[in-house]
């Protein structure tokens, strides 16, 4: 297991050092919060819940959800092919390639979901469960981890960052739309919603608002176990389709 973490290592700081990827995980998620809050306010004048507070878990899932083209990113960009390449030929299991890169862009990702987390909830006192929110990090966490699994598992299918990246920003944005993300989908028919739960999104999204607003964790058990199945199905679909002749 030594080697396994020499190269989870050098994934990690590999995706700490790239600009582009810590402010998208870190900065940008702030700033949208805070410009969608500000902008939508008024359309949430509850006293239970505010545009921030609405934007604020919203946001927050969306960005989990894109953590899928995070991993595509560490898995097949070219600079970091050539790297990638020699651990493929040294003597080791070869899933713990993209293993290393699933596990590298849960912890740096879920590291900055934390602490925007933090700064959500106590320093914009964005509304995020309170006690309860051990359980929407939880839920959080296990979507960026099926979301990372799907982007590595797409990269193995097609063999290439480009051409994952542009399907995942498709598929991300449906399951984004399911999930009532944008926009709540009660209000386009019962066919529609009951559409909407074949989405985890969906799951994930519905389990928070519950937690936060309701104090009801019921629904934590079920989104868990969604995610978690998802996840080891496409860790399957990686070890099916990864081919080391193929990443050459």
């Amino acid at each position: 297991m030594y080697s396994f973490f020499v190269i989870l290592k050098r994934d990690f700081i590999n995706l700490a050092l790239n600009p582009v990827i810590l402010l998208t995980n870190t900065v940008f998620p702030l700033v949208l919060v805070l410009v969608l809050g500000y902008l939508s306010n008024g359309a949430y004048s509850g006293e239970d819940m505010n545009g921030y507070d609405y934007y604020g878990v919203t946001i927050m899932v969306y960005t989990a959800v894109n953590v899928s083209m995070t991993a595509a990113n560490s898995f097949m960009e070219r600079t970091l092919k050539s790297s990638n390449l020699r651990i493929l030929y040294s003597p080791i299991p070869r899933a713990f390639v993209y293993l290393s890169k699933i596990t590298a862009t849960v912890l740096f990702c879920g590291l900055s979901m934390l602490i925007t987390l933090a700064v959500l909830n106590w320093g914009m006192d964005v509304h995020l469960g309170g006690a309860d929110i051990g359980y929407v990090a939880v839920l959080l966490l296990l979507l960026m981890l099926m979301s990372a699994a799907l982007g590595v598992w797409l990269c193995c299918l097609f063999k290439s960052e480009e051409a994952s990246n542009k399907l995942l920003s498709m598929i991300n944005n449906v399951l984004a739309l399911l999930g009532g993300l944008f926009f709540q989908l009660d209000g386009l028919g019962e066919t529609v919603a009951k559409a909407s739960y074949f989405s985890p999104v969906k799951w994930v999204s519905e389990a928070i608002f519950r937690i936060i607003y309701d104090h009801d964790p019921a629904l934590f058990a079920t989104a868990a176990a969604v995610m978690l199945g998802a996840t080891a199905l496409l860790l399957l679909g990686c070890k099916l389709t990864f081919k080391t002749e193929d990443y050459v």
